[in-house]
């Protein structure tokens, strides 16, 4: 049954593709206009647009005097502290318990996380997601006190507020990410 549906879903997606992001087809950028959504945060209407963007990315300091100290930062965390802990779990690779072993809570952990690293288009993304897995698996379950923590963490976030919208999903289609991974086949 379920590769039926995807089957359906894969051909209607030949036929008709998701919408997604229009401007950055054509042009670098595009006009927006601030707004206040009706909770309270910042949204952006953007020319030509079906929805309008959650939230306020402020691009000039993004791409101004602050990317050189983000550019840095990245290099850091992603490339320095990651081939740390790349060589420290290569060091205990005798220890991690396989994920069928591991508690409910840890094996549902692993599992979202293997489905967001089938969601990446980067190879590059899906080495980093399967590093921050892999440790942070290792972690939960070895750690049965910070495990507690996140559990309880997890089951107080209001799911509503973080679900992704039709709008979210618009946008992060051209954001190099397979939002539709349980729809589509890409």
């Amino acid at each position: 049954m379920r590769k039926m549906i995807k089957w359906f879903f894969n051909w209607f997606y030949k036929i008709r593709p998701p919408e997604s992001v229009k401007y950055y087809k054509t042009q670098n950028m595009a006009r927006a206009r601030l707004m206040n959504a009706p909770d309270g945060s910042f949204q952006m209407e953007i020319k030509g647009e079906k929805y309008s963007f959650a939230g306020f990315p402020r691009g000039h300091i993004l791409t101004g005097p602050l990317a050189k100290l983000k550019s840095k930062i990245k290099d850091a965390v992603f490339n320095q502290i990651f081939g740390e802990i790349e060589k420290m779990y290569e060091e205990m690779k005798h220890a991690p318990i396989p994920v069928e072993k591991c508690c409910p809570a840890v094996r549902e952990m692993d599992r979202v996380f293997e489905k967001l690293t089938h969601m990446e288009v980067s190879d590059d993304m899906k080495g980093r997601i399967n590093l921050i897995r892999k440790v942070l698996i290792f972690f939960l379950q070895e750690d049965d006190a910070y495990r507690m923590r996140a559990q309880y963490f997890l089951e107080n976030i209001d799911k509503s507020k973080i679900k992704l919208t039709k709008a979210d999903k618009y946008f992060a289609r051209a954001k190099y990410w397979k939002v539709d991974l349980d729809h589509y086949d890409y």
